[in-house]
């Protein structure tokens, strides 16, 4: 009878641990799927594809393949009229960690569109690097030798900083140029032919 009872008592056990699991893997599936999308329409809208939410995932295939090189994801975009790729950046601000979109053309060498995915700034000093017109002015910006936040832009690879902002600023030039020689270092793999 002893045995019988620790014999239900695993079984039931088993049961709840693998409806947890299932549960626990579902949630993730779904909250992936969402994040992706998010991602996808944060590309496209760098580039100005026209797309809509129930599509966003067939027009972002449609114009960008994914390639995945160690522990990197990078976007080339399928357009042959030019050689752009899109990465993530991430290294650690004044007080978290900022993300961005980084989108290069590589045949020009220069940055062809910034967007900042996470950050927590100081709202109205560092948290500026979240707005549009800031995100902007790195349109264009020549990544050679690399790339430069300064308090005065006058040379082509640089663009001013956020006044009052100096550590964020620095740090999101550091994360720029740390992904920027992560891109360098696999651009013959990203714009091999089987890369574009």
């Amino acid at each position: 009878m002893r045995d019988f009872r620790m014999v239900v008592f695993l079984l039931i056990l088993f049961s709840i641990c693998t409806l947890l699991l299932t549960g626990g893997k579902l949630a993730y599936d779904r909250a992936s799927a969402v994040f992706n999308r998010r991602l996808y329409a944060e590309i496209l809208d760098l580039y100005d594809y026209q797309y809509n939410e129930e599509t966003v995932e067939s027009d972002f295939a449609r114009n960008f393949k994914t390639l995945n090189i160690g522990s990197r994801v990078f976007y080339v975009e399928k357009n042959p009229e030019r050689k752009t790729v899109v990465f993530k950046a991430d290294g650690p601000g004044l007080w978290s960690q900022i993300e961005v979109l980084l989108a290069v053309d590589a045949d020009k060498e220069e940055i062809f569109g910034l967007r900042v995915l996470s950050q927590g700034e100081t709202p109205g000093l560092g948290g500026r690097i979240s707005e549009k017109a800031f995100q902007d002015s790195f349109s264009g910006l020549d990544i050679k030798p690399e790339v430069k936040v300064v308090k005065f832009a006058t040379r082509a690879n640089e663009v001013d900083a956020i006044s009052g902002a100096t550590k964020t600023s620095q740090a999101l030039e550091n994360l720029i140029n740390r992904g920027l020689e992560n891109l360098e270092r696999e651009s013959d793999i990203l714009f091999s032919e089987g890369g574009n």
